[in-house]
């Protein structure tokens, strides 16, 4: 049978193709935006899966979310049967490593010091554990903060720097602090049992090379190896699929150095753009054609991205319709900026051009969404924030968590401490009891949990030659309820599902009290807990053994790009830049599209001696543009407040990288309703270039200038007011030295207003 006619292949164009059939040794897929490298990667693996007879265990896919990853999983089975597909080992770079540490659970205990049934620590718990680390060393967390300390020492793990490396290198009394911290962290970590992020992805080779024949055994089992976003891979992931493909050769990486925008998560761009350095025998293959945008938009982003040096050199293109052109639109400040954005969506949606879940408004900083979200709170125009307080990040629900965690591992002091602060049945245990607990936890090197349990009205055999803590006063009843309570839950954790344990522990805990005043926020985080249970309740089915670990591990290896409920229909959505990547809408609003904040200052500041922070940011701004597929709405404001003062704002130097034909214009008016020279005023006939590089200058007129040069304003046409928004001009009534102007907004009706006072902007229909 031909290749080209073969039911996998006839889908594909034929890059993507060659692509899917080149199944033996290293293969690099430079794939562009929108240019269908999922669907590469998973007809691929079905054409191993079918062409190949290889057996679904012997193929590794490793992604970076567990959103791609689960959308692989279901194409996938949809190529092929259900059976065919149940053996791939697919997931994340974190839940491989997880993988690798709970297969191997003895020989982890006994070469790196790790239990079984160790607890994944989010960065809540990380930064109380590096709080903890700063005191021990007799530093000030106010001055010594730890979220910086919590970045140097991921940053070290990132490099697979030990404590003792980092102590040898230190060359300054700031790298020598930290390489203390670092190391009483550390020791912290492991006294709980528990690891951070970057500990599920440095134990794995700490145990290889502790036992090489754990390696091996990996090396033998994944024959085929496919990453994807190769781009974002940082040091120690590079070393983890160097040492798995070591043996078969067969590495298929799928990325874009054009879209590498996490150096601040320590990602590494030259392990794509050096792969051909590693594998001289890699075949590249380019993955060109752009299905997702229209002409103007590839057109934009192709010439955008080509000021960048680090790159792999080629085109991007599309078969697409040119479609609209991109809209810039420079607003007075930031304020303006929301309103334009938010009465823009209103009338695209309301004139039936779109909905609102198929629009998105990215921005640089988190810092921008909140003059955005206020807009959007105002108006009727439903929308959600990607990126904020998750699901599980939230208080009632992590209360409720800590429970589970605590029965997973006894050792979760964190845990402990978090239930008798925030539930009911530790009311009365106070910070002297705690000491108490924890220096006969280690007195008898046991959990603190068998402390309380052992305290319990009735005690378990296993702690009848074991004498109590000595907590005396009112904090030994709140020890005896705490232990009794544990004591309960324990007995039922191996019989029951997870929802009846779920419900075992509300009971217990008397944690429904709090919310019985029916106050409205209370009633929104009651109803947190209820969709806790109900998200619970798909770990139902298995084995209660097997349930917990399992669960705690989805929760604590999930996203914001994870949580995205693409179900949750009609609203539109606000997310980050770096959020963004992997995401496509039909309409993009990018905001902030100014020096300072696209490109950030800091990377502007880099410039004259390192050129890569500014590379990224254009990286970023191009992964932005490249998310729309319709239409790409552009703004930026000549004021924004900065640390609370006001600024002057000068539009950002990438825009000039946008080719004039691709890209439509429209300037504000000043405060006395002259047609002002804007800042890209002529855009359609020649470069912004140098007037990106130059700033504008905004002088008042010359005394020879009318000072009154108002533009002609007719009836019906339509007009944007920074206060009121958008509207409709009904009457129009000349006077001596003005125009007075009727206009219907759509938020605030009827106004009557002076031209000449007004600051209106006539918007092209």
């Amino acid at each position: 049978m031909q290749t080209e006619t073969h039911p996998l292949l006839t889908s594909l164009n034929p890059e993507q193709q060659r692509a899917v059939v080149t199944t033996d040794g290293p293969v690099l897929v430079v794939a562009g935006p929108g240019s269908g490298k999922t669907r590469v990667l998973t007809h691929r693996i079905a054409w191993l899966l079918e062409q190949k007879e290889a057996p679904p265990e012997s193929i590794l896919a490793v992604t970076f979310t567990n959103k791609a990853a689960n959308e692989m999983r279901e194409r996938i089975r949809r190529l092929v049967s259900d059976t065919a597909a149940s053996g791939l080992v697919m997931g994340t770079f974190h839940s491989l490593g997880v993988r690798i540490l709970r297969q191997n659970p003895y020989r982890a205990e006994e070469l790196i010091d790790l239990k079984p049934n160790f607890l994944i620590y989010d960065t809540a718990d990380q930064l109380n554990v590096a709080k903890e680390a700063i005191i021990h060393e007799r530093m000030d967390p106010k001055q010594i903060q730890p979220r910086r300390m919590l970045s140097g020492i991921s940053h070290a793990k990132s490099e697979m720097k030990t404590p003792a490396d980092v102590t040898n290198d230190a060359m300054s009394y700031d790298q020598e602090l930290l390489a203390r911290v670092y190391h009483e962290y550390e020791r912290r970590l492991r006294d709980l049992n528990a690891v951070d992020f970057d500990d599920l992805l440095t134990l794995p080779l700490r145990l290889f090379d502790a036992d090489p024949r754990i390696l091996e055994k990996y090396q033998a089992q994944f024959r085929y190896i496919h990453v994807d976003e190769y781009q974002d891979t940082n040091r120690v992931q590079y070393v983890m699929v160097t040492a798995l493909a070591e043996v078969w050769q067969n590495l298929f990486v799928v990325g874009d150095p054009d879209q590498s925008i996490y150096a601040w998560r320590n990602a590494d761009i030259t392990n794509i753009l050096n792969f051909q350095d590693d594998y001289p025998e890699t075949i590249q293959i380019n993955l060109e054609l752009n299905y997702r945008s229209t002409g103007h938009i590839v057109q934009a982003a192709d010439r955008l991205i080509r000021e960048n040096r680090d790159r792999i050199d080629r085109p991007i293109r599309t078969m697409n319709p040119d479609g609209d052109m991109i809209m810039l639109r420079e607003l007075s400040d930031q304020n303006h900026e929301a309103s334009f954005i938010v009465d823009e969506i209103r009338r695209l949606t309301q004139s039936g051009r779109t909905r609102p879940d198929h629009v998105a408004v990215m921005y640089r900083t988190t810092a921008q969404s909140r003059v955005l979200e206020e807009a959007f709170r105002r108006s009727e125009v439903p929308y959600r924030i990607i990126g904020g307080l998750r699901f599980y990040e939230r208080k009632e629900v992590k209360d409720i968590l800590a429970f589970f965690k605590l029965l997973y591992n006894p050792a979760d002091r964190i845990g402990l401490e978090r239930i008798i602060d925030n539930t009911p049945i530790g009311r009365g245990f106070g910070p002297r009891a705690m000491e108490v607990l924890l220096d006969w936890a280690r007195e008898h090197q046991r959990s603190p949990v068998d402390g309380l349990v052992s305290m319990a009205p009735s005690i378990s055999p296993r702690f009848k030659d074991v004498s109590p803590p000595e907590i005396t006063g009112s904090a030994r009843k709140a020890a005896e309820r705490i232990g009794a309570t544990l004591a309960i839950l324990q007995e039922r954790r191996e019989k029951s599902t997870l929802s009846e344990l779920f419900d075992e522990i509300i009971e217990v805990s008397e944690y429904r009290e709090q919310f019985r005043n029916g106050a409205e926020d209370d009633l929104q985080r009651w109803s947190n807990v209820q969709e806790l249970r109900t998200d619970m309740e798909r770990f139902d089915t298995l084995d209660p053994s097997e349930a917990l670990t399992q669960y705690l591990e989805s929760v604590s290896l999930v996203s914001d790009v994870d949580a995205m409920d693409e179900g949750d229909a009609g609203q539109v959505t606000l997310i980050t830049l770096h959020s963004a990547k992997g995401l496509e809408f039909p309409v993009v609003f990018i905001a902030g599209v100014e020096e300072g904040l696209l490109p950030i200052s800091r990377a502007i500041e880099a410039e004259p001696f390192d050129r890569k922070p500014l590379e990224e940011e254009r990286r970023l701004f191009y992964v932005g543009v490249t998310r729309a597929e319709r239409q790409l709405y552009l703004t930026c404001a000549t004021s924004r407040i900065s640390y609370g003062r006001f600024a002057n704002s000068e539009p950002s130097r990438f825009l000039a990288g946008i080719p004039a034909e691709a890209m439509k214009s429209v300037t504000r008016r000043d405060s006395v309703g002259s047609a002002r020279t804007g800042r890209f005023s002529g855009r359609q006939s020649g470069s912004l270039a140098s007037r990106v590089q130059a700033p504008v200058s905004f002088d008042p007129p010359s005394s020879n200038e009318p000072m009154h040069v108002l533009p002609e304003f007719k009836v019906t046409q339509r007009v944007f007011h920074p206060k009121f928004g958008s509207g409709l001009i009904t009457e129009v009534t000349e006077l001596k030295n003005d125009v007075e102007l009727a206009v219907e907004f759509q938020r605030h009706g009827k106004k009557r207003l002076m031209a000449s006072l007004a600051n209106l902007e006539i918007v092209e229909s």
